[in-house]
């Protein structure tokens, strides 16, 4: 994803896309490679300083390396990723407090979907911002405006059926991505949601969600007259009913 864009409010994420690789593959191999890379560059102070915590006489030597943390986060989103249907991605991103990451991978489900209606206040219903059974309380609505259309925000608390708290945070858009060479605009409606259960994430998830928004956004515009970096809109018409 496009990194020139400001934070809304100025805390600082990173995101990407999760890619539709397999095991085995070269793609996989590579990808697998980045994790493992950005995990041992964002914990290798963390890293240091439990394995100098680590006790002397411990019948073991320290167990972890920054390899596996990367490895295992990149097998997790994997796994989150590979049965969503073709209009659905997996966007992670990292959250970084007083330049050190506080929270990763954190998933976002993303779906790309065909209008169903002209009116984009029915995306106000997908979101539930009328509120679940599930919401502890109302949910807040935000507003969200991007340089190629409008969406919302809804962030409720709920409780899971095992009493375990968390945070709610659908969002939507609707897009209309200006034309490009010979063809039309297209309209699409983009959906998001997240479910965080730390209660710092729970104050970072908005703003982090938001900047995912700006970057689709902005990914679905063509650069230069050429073609847009992100190649999803096309597959709305024919992915979500």
């Amino acid at each position: 994803m496009s990194d020139d864009l400001p934070e809304p409010t100025g805390l600082p994420w990173h995101w990407e896309w999760v890619p539709d690789v397999r095991p085995g593959e070269d793609e996989h191999e590579a990808w697998t490679a980045h994790m493992v890379s950005l995990f041992a560059d964002w914990t290798s102070q963390g890293m240091a300083a439990a394995r100098l915590a680590w006790p002397g006489d411990a019948e073991v030597e320290f167990p972890f390396t920054s390899d596996m943390v990367g490895r295992g986060a990149a097998e997790w989103l994997l796994d989150r990723a590979k049965d969503l249907p073709p209009y659905a991605r997996v966007a992670w991103g990292a959250a970084f407090v007083n330049g050190t990451v506080r929270w990763a991978p954190v998933p976002v489900i993303v779906e790309f979907r065909h209008p169903q209606a002209e009116d984009p206040i029915y995306l106000m219903k997908v979101v539930d911002a009328a509120g679940r059974d599930d919401d502890a309380r109302l949910p807040t609505v935000d507003y969200v405006t991007t340089p190629i259309g409008d969406g919302v925000q809804i962030f409720a608390l709920g409780r899971t059926e095992e009493g375990t708290a968390f945070g709610r945070l659908d969002a939507a858009m609707r897009l209309d991505v200006p034309p490009r060479g010979g063809a039309a605009s297209v309209s699409t409606d983009v959906t998001l949601n997240a479910r965080v259960f730390e209660l710092g994430l729970m104050a970072l998830i908005g703003a982090g969600v938001e900047q995912l928004m700006q970057q689709i956004a902005n990914d679905c515009v063509p650069a230069d007259g050429g073609s847009a970096r992100l190649g999803f809109v096309a597959a709305a018409e024919g992915g979500q009913p």
